[in-house]
């Protein structure tokens, strides 16, 4: 008798993952999936989900772009600087080697902050103009609740086969967000499932927020960077 194929959600269900998570992993290959219809919508075997629960799972490391330090793929880190200078020398290498690694870019920073964030890598020679246009970045100003800023993120991670994000979190200062917001965005990314073939950069300049949020961010990132040293954070609070 034939095998009965599976659609998404059933696939989910076995896999006690998100419709989100299955749509990723095959858009990258991790997942073997089968079109059918007009629509080309995903149908799954059983067996080939069976085989993939039985295949080992090591996490990927990904490069980070800072003195060849590599962190687990799906990393949600914060950056604490003191500084434009001391922003840009993390932020600039870790978007430049998304670009190597073929990823695509999502910066979101207030239109300031942007600005001189292009100019800085343009002025070293990266084609940032290409980049836009061709997609490979994406500049945001953010959005103006938590709600529709994880919307928004999860369609950009979505509609890639690797992502890079990095956020100077002053934007949400200037979007009106309280600590409260900002905690609810902050949290997401660990009340989700797994992140698939991406990172996650939030930075926090250290003239721009309070003691308290300072703390929040410290508790709800796993890695942290500080005058250019990566380590795990001992407050994460998961």
């Amino acid at each position: 008798m034939m095998e009965r194929l599976l659609d998404t959600r059933a696939a989910a269900g076995f896999l006690n993952v998100s419709e989100m998570t299955i749509r990723r992993w095959t858009n990258s290959g991790k997942l073997k999936c089968y079109r059918v219809g007009g629509k080309r919508e995903r149908r799954f075997y059983l067996s080939d989900l069976e085989a993939y629960l039985r295949e080992p799972k090591n996490p990927a490391l990904k490069p980070l772009g800072l003195k060849g330090r590599k962190v687990p793929d799906g990393s949600h880190m914060t950056h604490f600087y003191s500084g434009r200078e001391d922003s840009f020398e993390v932020s600039i290498p870790y978007l430049l080697e998304g670009i190597k690694q073929g990823e695509a870019l999502l910066a979101v920073m207030p239109p300031d902050r942007s600005r001189s964030l292009r100019g800085s890598m343009e002025r070293q020679g990266y084609p940032v103009g290409d980049w836009l246009e061709t997609g490979r970045l994406t500049l945001s100003a953010g959005m103006y609740s938590p709600e529709e800023m994880i919307r928004y993120l999860v369609e950009f991670a979505l509609n890639t086969n690797g992502f890079r994000m990095l956020g100077d979190m002053f934007w949400t200062v200037q979007n009106g967000w309280d600590l409260k917001a900002l905690s609810v965005l902050e949290k997401a990314p660990d009340r989700m499932p797994p992140i698939e073939n991406g990172l996650l950069l939030c930075q926090y300049g250290l003239d721009d927020f309070s003691g308290a949020t300072i703390m929040m961010a410290a508790e709800w990132h796993r890695q942290t960077i500080y005058k250019g040293r990566l380590t795990e954070s001992p407050y994460y609070a998961r």
